[in-house]
C-alpha cells in the first residue's frame, strides 16, 4: 500500500510539474520562434517545446520530433510526448512544429490541379509543387538552426497528416538520410496519379533503410459503417491509394525498413491524427519501455544499464535512463525498505541530471525516511537552490521546526 502511496504522491509532482512554465500565472508549453528562409525567400514560424526535466542550463540533450501543420497539432503532440516520456513509454524528445504559410505549396512534391476524384482546381492548385524546396529548406536551414540553438540528440523523427503525410513519404522515399523515423497519417497518396506510390514501388526495394522506421496510419474514408475495400474504387480513392501502398510495404522484399501500419475505421481523416499521433509514439517507441514492472523488486543497477545501452544502439545515440523511470524505481525501493537499491538509483539521477531540482528533492526524501535530518535539509536546499518548488519549500521548513 505504501508503495502505491509514493507513486500516487510523485507521479503528478514529477510529471507534470516539468511540464509547463508559468509566468505572470500564464502556462507556456513553449516559445514561438521566426526564422528568415532564404531558400523559401520568407520569414517562417515555427513553434518550440523543450522538456525541463534536466533543469534549467541543463546539459541534456534530446531527440528532436518535426511536425507539419503547426498550430493544429503542436499543443496535442507536445502533451503525449510529454506523459508518455514521464510514464517511461518513449524518450523525452523536443518538439518542433512548422507554421504553414503556403500549404499547398510547400506539401506536395509535383505541380498538379487535380483532385483524389478527378476534378481540377487551377486556382485553389495553382501554387503545388514546391515540396522539393521545402524539404531543401528543412534540411539546410531549419534542422541546422535547431541543432544549433537547442542542445539536441542526432536522432530525428517527422511527423505529418494528410497532404504532410504526403511530405513524409516523400521525405521517406527521397530523402530517408533526413530522419530516423516517419509517421505519415492518412496521406493524400492520390496526388498527381499516385506519383510517389510508383516511386515506392521501385525506391523500396532497392534502398538500405537499416534503422529508420514507419508508422502509417489510414483513416476510414468511405461513408459510416463501411470499410475501405480493395475491389470498390468508386468515390474511395483515397483509401484505395492508402490500401496499395499497405500491400507495396507488405511485399516490398527489403527487410531493411521497420514498419508498421493501422486502420481506423471508426475515424476519418479529421479525427484521425490525435488517435494515430498516440499510437505512432508507441509503436517506434515500442522497445523503450522496460520489460519489467516498475514495482518488480529484482531489478537492478545492472539491469538498467544494459537496457539504456540496447536503446542507444538502437537509436544511434547515447540515451541517459530517464529521469522520471529512475525516480519511480527509487520511491518503489524506498518504500519496500530496500535502502542500498533507493539510494543508488535517487544517486543514478542526480549524476545525470545534476541541475535537476527534482532529483535532490528526491534523495531528500530518503533522507527523511532514513532519519538523516541534516542531510534531508541539504538535499533540500539544494533543490531550491536549482528551482523553487513549493512542495519542497514546505519539507525543509518542517524539517528545520523539528530540529
Amino acid at each position: 500500500m505504501k508503495i502505491i502511496f509514493y507513486l500516487l504522491m510523485v507521479l503528478p509532482l514529477f510529471s507534470f510539474g516539468q511540464a509547463a512554465s508559468q509566468i505572470d500565472n500564464k502556462i507556456s508549453i513553449g516559445t514561438i520562434e521566426t526564422i528568415h528562409s532564404t531558400i523559401l525567400n520568407e520569414k517562417r514560424e515555427i513553434l518550440v517545446y523543450v522538456p525541463s526535466s534536466g533543469g534549467g542550463g541543463s546539459a541534456t540533450r534530446y531527440p528532436v520530433m518535426y511536425l507539419l501543420d503547426g498550430y493544429s497539432f503542436f499543443h496535442s503532440v507536445t502533451g503525449m510526448s510529454q506523459y508518455l516520456s514521464a510514464i517511461g513509454k518513449m524518450p523525452e524528445m523536443i518538439v518542433v512544429a512548422i507554421v504553414n504559410t503556403d500549404r499547398v505549396r510547400d506539401l506536395t512534391p509535383t505541380h498538379s490541379i487535380s483532385w483524389s476524384d478527378g476534378g481540377q482546381d487551377e486556382n485553389f492548385l495553382k501554387n503545388s509543387g514546391g515540396g522539393e524546396k521545402f524539404i531543401s529548406f528543412i534540411q539546410k536551414e531549419l534542422i541546422p538552426y535547431i541543432d544549433a540553438t537547442y542542445k539536441t540528440e542526432p536522432y530525428r523523427m517527422f511527423v505529418g497528416h494528410s497532404l504532410g503525410g504526403l511530405t513524409v513519404i516523400n521525405a521517406l522515399i527521397n530523402h530517408a538520410e533526413l530522419f530516423n523515423s516517419y509517421v505519415a497519417i492518412d496521406p493524400s497518396l492520390w496526388w498527381d496519379n499516385q506519383v510517389l506510390i510508383k516511386k515506392a514501388e521501385q525506391v523500396l526495394k532497392k534502398n538500405d533503410y537499416k534503422g529508420k522506421s514507419l508508422f502509417f496510419a489510414a483513416a476510414n474514408t468511405k461513408e459510416k459503417g463501411m470499410g475501405i475495400m480493395k475491389d470498390d474504387t468508386n468515390g474511395n480513392k483515397p483509401g484505395i491509394d492508402k490500401l496499395n501502398f499497405h500491400e507495396i510495404l507488405k511485399n516490398n522484399t527489403n527487410d531493411s525498413l521497420i514498419w508498421d501500419w493501422k486502420f481506423y475505421p471508426d475515424d476519418n481523416h479529421s479525427s484521425v491524427p490525435l488517435i494515430s499521433e498516440y499510437d505512432a509514439l508507441r509503436s517506434i517507441f515500442k522497445k523503450y519501455e522496460l520489460d519489467k514492472e516498475l514495482s518488480d523488486t529484482t531489478i537492478t543497477m545492472e539491469y538498467i544499464k544494459r537496457h539504456y545501452n540496447t536503446l542507444s544502439s538502437m537509436l544511434k545515440y547515447t540515451l541517459l535512463p530517464a529521469q522520471s523511470t529512475i525516480n519511480l524505481l527509487g520511491y518503489n525501493f524506498l518504500a519496500s525498505k530496500h535502502y542500498e537499491k533507493a539510494y543508488s538509483f535517487f544517486k543514478m539521477n542526480i549524476d545525470n541530471y545534476p541541475l535537476s531540482s527534482n532529483a535532490y528533492d528526491s534523495m531528500g526524501d530518503f533522507y527523511v525516511e532514513k532519519d538523516d535530518t541534516k542531510k534531508a535539509i541539504e538535499a533540500f536546499e539544494k533543490a531550491l537552490s536549482l528551482k523553487e518548488i513549493p512542495e519542497t519549500r514546505k519539507k525543509l521548513e518542517k524539517l528545520k521546526a523539528s530540529k
